[in-house]
């Protein structure tokens, strides 16, 4: 019988800055700022479901090429949430990884991440991975160069590598490959998001911009995958 339980959903939060247009704001600011309160209610809603892990798209390595004060101005939406919801995380229990390729942060926002994780190490309702300065290729190729030093150093050998052991090199070792994929805001495709743990993830997408996903929309989403796994299990 089919499993129709997500265990692992990940979200690919588009649309922000055409909400904020759309609402005729004079900065795109505003859109991200309603994106985080969103995120924020997702991780209740992901809990209300039973969803045990949750990885979202929140900043990608092409993210890095929008304007300079956008960028700044997102890294102070990310700062905000790291200090001062944090303990909301605590206390709902959710626990906080940030993964991706952090070198281009500064040492302030890296330490403020680092304590949020340590902040939240011990809880377990919800274990949430923040993909922050991500890229799917990013992350393959951070991989391979892993494992050739360790090939170089001596503490492995080519013919080591299997799946198993390449998922060790990987941001989300340990973390069980997702099983559903969201994407608001019209666009049909990942996005550099997860090639290697999407491969088999159902993908369920929608029209409705990020500001605006519901509770309500999750469990459409939801619906959608019990079913295409019910009639993949007849």
């Amino acid at each position: 019988m089919a499993d129709n339980r997500v265990r692992h959903l990940g979200v690919i939060m588009d649309g922000n800055r055409r909400w904020a247009k759309q609402h005729m704001f004079a900065s795109v600011m505003r859109g991200h700022e309603k994106g985080v309160d969103t995120f924020i209610d997702l991780c209740e809603w992901c809990e209300n479901a039973g969803i045990p892990y949750l990885t979202v798209y929140a900043f990608s390595t092409e993210n890095w090429k929008r304007s300079q004060q956008e960028v700044a101005d997102l890294f102070k939406l990310m700062r905000r949430f790291f200090v001062d919801e944090i303990h909301r995380c605590v206390e709902k229990g959710v626990r906080v990884v940030v993964i991706g390729n952090l070198s281009p942060l500064s040492a302030e926002d890296r330490k403020i991440i680092r304590d949020a994780e340590e902040l939240t190490r011990n809880c377990s309702t919800l274990y949430l991975q923040i993909a922050l300065s991500y890229g799917g290729r990013d992350e393959l190729l951070r991989a391979v160069r892993a494992f050739s030093e360790d090939v170089a150093a001596g503490r492995k050998q080519p013919e080591d590598i299997s799946e198993e052991l390449f998922e060790s090199y990987l941001d989300t070792a340990g973390v069980p490959d997702m099983d559903l994929v969201i994407r608001t805001g019209g666009d049909r495709r990942l996005s550099n998001f997860f090639p290697w743990q999407t491969t088999y993830a159902d993908l369920y997408f929608t029209d409705i911009l990020w500001p605006d996903f519901s509770e309500e929309e999750l469990a459409k989403a939801l619906d959608y995958y019990a079913s295409v796994k019910i009639n993949k299990g007849k």
